[in-house]
Formats: structure tokens, sequence, C-alpha cells
């Protein structure tokens, strides 16, 4: 999930494995995990989850109009 955020934050023009994402991937957190849930009706996709993650500094900040959203099924 974090190179997925990485990515977008850096334009999404750079390639797995380069050195630049995975900075910017090293610089993300894992905030909160949404999985589906068919008991409650609620599924991402093909049963899949959603993911918020944030940098450190803008968590410490209480920044969090910067998190990120990503989903993966």
């Amino acid at each position: 999930m974090e190179y997925e955020v990485a990515n977008a934050a850096l334009g999404g023009v750079h390639s797995w494995g380069t050195p630049a994402l995975d900075r910017e991937a090293g610089r993300w957190i894992l905030l909160a995990q949404f999985d589906s849930d068919g008991d409650a009706k609620m599924t991402w996709g093909d049963t899949g989850a959603l993911y918020w993650l944030i940098r450190p500094e803008h968590l410490a900040t209480h920044r969090f109009d910067q998190a990120r959203l990503t989903m993966q099924c």
C-alpha cells in the first residue's frame, strides 16, 4: 500500500524499485484499514480492503487532510 500511495504522491511516474519511489514509500504509515465484511454488507471490490495512509509528521500535527486512500481487491 505504501508504494501505491508513494507513486501517486510522486505523480505516478516512477517504476517499482526506483530509489525515489523506495524513499517516498518509506515516508508513509498505515493510519486505518477497513476490510470487506459480508455480514456488515461492506464489500470493497472482490472482498478487498481500504487503506488510509499518512506521513508521521502529518499525523503528529493532526493534518488528516493529508492522508491518502488506496484500495486493494
